[in-house]
Order: C-alpha cells, then sequence, then structure tokens
C-alpha cells in the first residue's frame, strides 16, 4: 500500500504519521529553506546527469526529502548531498535498470517521481532507444502500479515521429508511453536546448570555432553558415526551478504540457556572434557542402539535431512565465563557462581594466614586449 506522510505538531515537535493513502492537505514546516519541509517526496531519475544537479539544489532549498537512484559509485555522487539537509537525500544504488521490482521500491514512498533520463547519443551497451523510450517505460510502469499520483516527464520541444534526428524520434515515442501508462498522473516539459555550464551546445560551438582558430583564423563551417537554422535555447537552472514551482502547485493548478524555451530566438550565426562575443575571438561562417554531404551520409546525430533542426514553438501552451520564471538571456550567464576560451593575450588588461588585443602581448597588460 502506498504511504504518505504528514507531519503533526505535537507542543513544538514533529512527529511523522504514516497514512494508508494520499491526503490533498500538504503540511510544511519550517521558514522554507533547506532545513524545512515541503511536505513532498520526491523520487529523480537522472539526477546525477548534466540537468539533474540543478533540480535537486532547488528542492533541497525547500526542504524537500528526495529520493536519488543512481548507477554509479557511491563516491561520484556525494557532490548531490550538500544540496540538502542531513536526511533529506537518499541515494539508491540500482544496478541494473531492467530490475522493476526494484524500480517499485524507489518509486513507492514517493508522491511525485520525475524522470530526466535520457541521451543524446547511442552508447556501447544501449541504443538511443533503449534509454529514451524502455527505460522511460519502465518507470512509468513502476509508477502505475505504485499509484504516484504525479509523474513528470523531460522531453524536447522538437520532439516529432517524423524527425531527421533519432534523438527527437525517441523522445516523441517516450512521451506516448508515459501518456498511455498514466494518462492522469504525466505532466510533460518539453524544454529547447538548455546552456549552462556542461552543456553540449555553447561548447560544441566555441569548439568548433576555438580548433580553427590558429590556423583558418575563425573559420566556423556551419550549415549555409548558419542563416537557415533558429534556436531558441533556454538555461539549464531555468527549467528545474520551473519544474520545482509545479511540484509545489496544487494539483489543480497544474497544466499537462508545458513548454520552456529562451527569451530570444537566434539563428545559428547570431547564436555564434553571440558565443564569440563571449569568448573574445574572431568568427568567420564558413560553409563547407562537401562535410554536409559526409555528415549526412552518415547519420551524424550531433550534426543533424544542432545544425538542421530550427526549434519550433507551440502557440498556447504554458511557458517559464507561467509557473513564475523569468528566463534568463545567454549574455548574462554565459560568461562564466565560455570565458574559459579566451586566449590570454585578448582577454581584459590586469592594469587598466581594457581589453588587449595585441596578439604579441604575452603578458596581457598592453605593452609591446
Amino acid at each position: 500500500m502506498v504511504l504518505a506522510r504528514a507531519i503533526v505538531k505535537h507542543g513544538g515537535n514533529a512527529a511523522i504519521r504514516c497514512l494508508s493513502s494520499y491526503s490533498s492537505v500538504q503540511v510544511m514546516s519550517g521558514r522554507g529553506g533547506r532545513s524545512s519541509t515541503s511536505s513532498h517526496t520526491v523520487t529523480i531519475f537522472g539526477a546525477t546527469g548534466r540537468m539533474g544537479r540543478f533540480l535537486v539544489n532547488s528542492l533541497g532549498q525547500c526542504g524537500t526529502q528526495m529520493v536519488i537512484p543512481h548507477r554509479l559509485e557511491p563516491s561520484n555522487t556525494l557532490y548531490l548531498k550538500v544540496s540538502s539537509d542531513l536526511g533529506q537525500m537518499h541515494f539508491v544504488q540500482v544496478n541494473d535498470f531492467n530490475d522493476e521490482e526494484l524500480l517499485r521500491d524507489c518509486v513507492k514512498y514517493s508522491d511525485v517521481v520525475v524522470n530526466l533520463t535520457g541521451t543524446e547519443r547511442s552508447r556501447l551497451h544501449y541504443s538511443m532507444l533503449d534509454s529514451n523510450v524502455t527505460l522511460t517505460h519502465r518507470i512509468a510502469r513502476a509508477c502505475k502500479e505504485m499509484e504516484v499520483p504525479t509523474f513528470i516527464h523531460m522531453s524536447h520541444i522538437n520532439a516529432n515521429h517524423d524527425s531527421l534526428s533519432e534523438y527527437f524520434r525517441t523522445k516523441a515515442l517516450s512521451e506516448e508511453v508515459v501518456l498511455h501508462e498514466l494518462p492522469d498522473a504525466a505532466i510533460i516539459i518539453r524544454a529547447s536546448d538548455c546552456f549552462h555550464f556542461c552543456d553540449t551546445l555553447t561548447h560544441t560551438l566555441a569548439q568548433n570555432n576555438y580548433k580553427h582558430f590558429n590556423v583558418r583564423k575563425g573559420h566556423t563551417t556551419l550549415y549555409k553558415k548558419g542563416l537557415e537554422t533558429f534556436k531558441q535555447p533556454v538555461f539549464g537552472p531555468d527549467v528545474m526551478k520551473g519544474i520545482k514551482n509545479i511540484i509545489l502547485m496544487n494539483d489543480e493548478d497544474r497544466r499537462r504540457l508545458y513548454q520552456f524555451y529562451g527569451p530570444q530566438e537566434f539563428s545559428l550565426h547570431e547564436l555564434m556572434e553571440e558565443i564569440t562575443a563571449l569568448t573574445l575571438r574572431e568568427y568567420t561562417p564558413a560553409d563547407n557542402y562537401l562535410q554536409h554531404l559526409i555528415n549526412t551520409y552518415m547519420k551524424d546525430e550531433a550534426y543533424t539535431r544542432m545544425q538542421l533542426i530550427s526549434d519550433v514553438i507551440t502557440p498556447g501552451l504554458p511557458g517559464l512565465e507561467d509557473v513564475g520564471i523569468t528566463p534568463k538571456h545567454l549574455s548574462e550567464v554565459a560568461v562564466a563557462w565560455l570565458r574559459n576560451y579566451r586566449n590570454f593575450w585578448r582577454a581584459w588588461d590586469p592594469v587598466d581594466g581594457k581589453r588587449s588585443d595585441t596578439s604579441g602581448n604575452v603578458l596581457g597588460t598592453g605593452e609591446g614586449f
């Protein structure tokens, strides 16, 4: 039988009472910080991935109890422990995600389950279909059997069964299996490509510009010079804060489908200009049709997803503003990690604070040594 926890005050002492069914009354305790209690227990699949740490931190800030299934060495999950108070985070090592009994144990005490699992490319031991669809189906089935009232699934804004990208096709299929198993409990989050300090969007574009700098002076190969592909990337922590706000909402205020995207639309060329303005490097767009044919023939998944497919926004769906989040611009936050691609002699002058463009200036002081 599914258990829920309610905190009842007795003379200043908090006691935990186990109920036979979920109650619609949520009792919050404390002042709202990490040492508080939000009355929610959340299981997060994929918490050790690129985006999971932001959700763990956001939920830890409001005192949410979390269950973290993972398949890593225990020492590789220690960085998540500092996100919440003592005893609020429970790690479950799952060596085999085919074990559905263990998946049921991970979700049976939770009132919310968040699925952040998935991969952007096939691996040695499992394909993209295994990771994005089969595992999602097993988790959704376990939630159905344990009668979990809320299941939040992370998808992509370009999820489409007819897409050129296998990743987008499998994401569309994952939405179908979730809605099939949990038609009344599922909440789908469709987010555009996310930028943050460990993303694959800004780092890939910055590296493509960086590796040709000394040979071709900033010539960066983009499909049709980046003028026909449009992206609307969103700040990753904003997406996770939006999911946190959805978890804290009353169920009657939740919508079943959200799309999270950034405040500004870029062509791929404009996005490269924005990135190189922060890396202080030269940038000249170039179109290599032969390379395009090779990537297309080889079915390069990263090239197809990033350079051939534009973001498609569905009008009328709730976004970040509807859950109380103002999305940040790329230029406001990306300098924190893109500054690593700067040359020393093109960095800001430590003496007078002005930018130095002297290529032969090894000390970065603007003086001609």
